[in-house]
């Protein structure tokens, strides 16, 4: 029995991850999600000490990033840091995804949550929710929102504006809020959804103005900005969260290695001050709490796609 517990812990020893770790991102460079990666990617490098690399791969709401690191050997070289959208929302709303948040991947740590913005340029007259529905009612053509990604919370914003107020709006679809927000800024757009820490960046740079935000209370960094909840639009009361993820089959061993180096860095005092800057709430999880987090992310999501079906 001591030989075989000496040997068990020599092979837990020996298992380490392939250099350089490759962080994959499902998005254009400049978004959150970037900003989240090359801010923790150092620092993991450090922890593990291992070379990290930050991989963009965007396109197609997340789809081909996501999908590469389904397809990556799961031998610890290859992590996703994605949105609950791209891994969760994605597969379940469309079919030719080629991947499933709960078969395919193993959620290795979550690092942040954050609600959602609907923003107008400056130059729109409307200066609040109602006064924007009116604007849409008097000017269907007016009646336009840029998401970031197809599906998922963006869509749920639209159809609840479309529920509440009976006007048509059409959604039109970018990949990542850093194509988005220039549009909204210059006009092109009536409107937007964009995460928080995009909404919020450009809300204090004097560049949109943000009606209503999702989420079951409003923001600490936006008190001024009401919940679509209170303003009568229901079924916005939701969050998102960026995470780690690694594909399927990655060990224990080297999952709780990650998630223990993770939640070291996520620990480091300039780190926190950092996401709190990206307007983001720092919300690390070990490994138990991350297979929660995704389980009720996906139970609601697939309760969503099964009664829009």
């Amino acid at each position: 029995m001591g030989a075989v517990a000496v040997f068990a812990a020599l092979a837990a020893g020996a298992q380490d991850f392939k250099t350089p770790i490759k962080i994959v991102v499902p998005f254009a460079p400049g978004g959150a999600t970037d900003a989240l990666a090359r801010l923790l990617g150092p620092r993991l490098g450090k922890e593990l000490n291992q070379t990290v690399i930050v991989d963009n791969r965007p396109g197609a709401s997340g789809q081909i990033g996501t999908a590469a690191v389904k397809a990556a050997p799961a031998d610890g070289s290859t992590f996703l840091l994605a949105l609950d959208h791209s891994v969760v929302v994605v597969p379940l709303i469309t079919p030719t995804a080629g991947y499933d948040a709960v078969r395919d991947f193993v959620p290795v740590g979550q690092v942040a949550r954050f609600q959602w913005t609907f923003a107008v340029p400056l130059t729109s007259s409307a200066r609040s929710l109602p006064e924007f529905v009116d604007m849409v009612r008097k000017d269907p053509q007016s009646g336009n929102y840029g998401v970031p990604l197809q599906g998922g919370v963006p869509d749920i914003i639209g159809a609840a504006i479309t529920r509440k107020a009976n006007v048509k709006m059409e959604s039109i679809a970018f990949g990542g809020s850093a194509q988005l927000m220039p549009q909204l800024i210059g006009g092109q757009l009536a409107s937007g959804v964009t995460g928080e820490p995009e909404g919020v960046q450009m809300a204090r740079g004097g560049k949109v103005r943000i009606l209503a935000i999702s989420g079951g209370k409003r923001s600490s960094l936006l008190p001024e900005v009401p919940t679509f909840e209170e303003l009568g639009f229901t079924g916005v009361d939701v969050n998102s969260f960026n995470a780690f993820f690694a594909p399927k089959g990655l060990s224990p061993v080297l999952a709780e290695k990650f998630n223990t180096a993770l939640r070291a860095v996520l620990k480091d005092a300039e780190v926190q001050a950092r996401i709190k800057e990206m307007s983001l709430d720092l919300a690390p999880t070990d490994l138990n709490q991350s297979r929660a987090e995704l389980a009720k992310s996906y139970a609601f999501w697939n309760d969503a796609a099964t009664r829009k079906k």
